[in-house]
């Protein structure tokens, strides 16, 4: 008796686990769906605020290239040159 109460407890049991993943499969496509239908196609405030700091960001790190490949030139340039050129400069 003990070998069919271990069955029907283990059969139930992946069943009931089988269901309860189901079900929990099924409300999050669910909530998928809706949140999909309800944005559409326009961007979101959140997605523009994203792109508008992307852009910003971009603009940033196009001076520090710049301000990094003149650094890389001080700090290859020979010293006479260097000097030259702080010279004329002041």
């Amino acid at each position: 008796m003990e070998a069919d109460a271990f069955f029907l407890t283990t059969f139930f049991g992946m069943g009931i686990g089988t269901i309860c993943t189901l079900t929990i499969q099924w409300y999050g496509r669910r909530k998928v769906k809706a949140a999909l239908k309800s944005e559409g196609i326009a961007p979101s405030r959140q997605t523009e605020l994203l792109i508008n700091e992307n852009e910003m960001m971009r603009g940033q790190m196009l001076r520090l290239e710049e301000r990094l490949s003149v650094m890389e030139r001080i700090t290859t340039d020979n010293h006479l040159s260097l000097n030259q050129e702080l010279e004329r400069l002041r």
